[in-house]
C-alpha cells in the first residue's frame, strides 16, 4: 500500500536534512544556495511543506548530492541472496514517491552506474513546472499509456501511447498533461540526477 503525501514528505524531507548534516551544512547556506527563504527549506525538511520537482532539484544541487537518492530504496542495503539484484527491478521493490500530482517509480537496477530510469504516473492536469527547465544530459522518453504535451526549446509537441521522444544535454524543457487522463511514461536518463 502507498503511504500518504504527507508521509512521503516527511521521508524526502528527512532525507535531506540527513544529507544536509552529513555534510555539516547550515539551513541558510543550503537555503541560499537553493533560493529559497530559511523557513521554507526547514518546513520541506520537516515534512510539512511538499516541495516542487524545481525546488527539489534546486535544494539537490545546493547540497551537490544526486537528486536520485531521495527516491532510492536502495540506502538499505538489498539482501544479498535475492538472485538478479544487480540485473532486475521487481515490481514489489519499486517504491512509488509521489510530488505535486507526479507519482516517481525508480526503476533503475543496482548495478546501472551511468543510465537512470524512472516509470512517471503523471495525473490529469499534472504540470512539470510552469518555467522551463535546463536538461544536464541526455534524456529519452516513451509514452507508455494517455497523452503529453512536451515543449523543448521553441518547440511543441503532442505525444500519445507508443511515441517516444528524446534530447541532448543543453536543452530547456517542460511537459504537461492537460487532459482528463492519466498518462504513464518511462524515462530514461543519461546521469543519474533525476529530480
Amino acid at each position: 500500500m502507498d503511504a500518504p503525501a504527507h508521509e512521503q514528505d516527511v521521508v524526502i524531507g528527512g532525507r535531506l536534512r540527513a544529507m544536509r548534516k552529513a555534510q555539516d551544512l547550515r539551513l541558510k547556506h543550503v537555503a541560499e544556495q537553493a533560493g529559497l527563504s530559511v523557513s521554507m527549506l526547514s518546513q520541506i525538511e520537516r515534512g510539512i511543506s511538499s516541495p516542487s520537482i524545481r525546488v527539489l532539484r534546486n535544494i539537490c544541487h545546493a547540497l551537490g548530492v544526486d537528486g536520485a537518492a531521495l527516491f532510492d530504496e536502495r540506502n538499505a542495503p538489498a539482501p544479498q541472496d535475492v538472485a538478479g539484484a544487480d540485473f532486475v527491478v521487481r515490481l514489489a521493490d519499486r517504491k512509488p514517491v509521489s510530488v505535486g500530482g507526479v507519482t516517481k517509480y525508480r526503476v533503475t537496477p543496482a548495478g546501472c552506474s551511468v543510465m537512470e530510469g524512472f516509470l512517471m504516473e503523471i495525473g490529469a492536469g499534472a504540470v512539470s513546472d510552469v518555467n522551463f527547465v535546463l536538461q544536464t544530459g541526455d534524456k529519452i522518453g516513451y509514452v507508455v499509456r494517455g497523452k503529453l504535451r512536451l515543449f523543448v526549446d521553441d518547440q511543441e509537441m503532442l505525444l500519445e501511447a507508443g511515441d517516444i521522444y528524446g534530447f541532448p544535454s543543453g536543452h530547456r524543457y517542460r511537459w504537461e498533461n492537460g487532459w482528463e487522463s492519466p498518462t504513464t511514461i518511462l524515462v530514461i536518463n543519461s546521469n543519474h540526477f533525476y529530480v
